[in-house]
């Protein structure tokens, strides 16, 4: 009988440690759209960008209201290059393809102004990456797009188109 019961503790005290142990190794990292784009910013080198309000995005990006939670957008300050940095915290689910559209749009206007003019911005834009990690739908357009690509997929992003 004594044995029976050593047994069972022994075999609950393993399950338990076993679980503290699973809860106490998981690092999953959280992400917002401001601490994305900060670091982003130190990965590499842009031109002169502005950050956007919430009533200048639409400007930019064709989103309706309700769309994204959050959102942290810099663009180029002097419209010379397109260098871009924006990260979007889609909604739900269900927003994620009006914020893709959104950016489609906006990539499509910039590879419209610098194709006939300045090549190397054009192909910066054609060389852009676009992609998510977790709820957040990221775009970045810059000369050092390896980098930049580089430290997303570290992250764990995936690809979008």
């Amino acid at each position: 009988m004594k044995h029976k019961v050593f047994k069972k503790t022994v075999s609950l005290i393993m399950s338990l440690m076993l679980l503290f142990f699973i809860c106490g190794c998981s690092n999953t990292k959280t992400y917002n759209s401001a601490e994305l784009s900060k670091q982003i910013l130190k990965e590499t080198s842009f031109s002169e960008l502005k950050e956007l309000s919430g009533s200048s995005l639409s400007s930019y990006f064709a989103f309706k209201d309700g769309v994204v939670k959050r959102f942290s957008v810099r663009v180029s300050a002097t419209g010379e290059s397109a260098d871009t940095v924006a990260c979007f915290e889609v909604l739900d689910d269900t927003q994620r393809s009006a914020v893709i559209s959104g950016i489609s749009k906006y990539l499509t206007k910039l590879s419209t102004s610098f194709k006939a003019t300045m090549e190397n911005e054009y192909n910066n834009v054609q060389n852009r990456v676009l992609v998510e990690v977790e709820d957040i739908v990221i775009l970045v357009i810059c000369n050092d797009y390896a980098t930049v690509r580089q430290y997303l997929t570290d992250l764990g992003a995936k690809e979008i188109f």
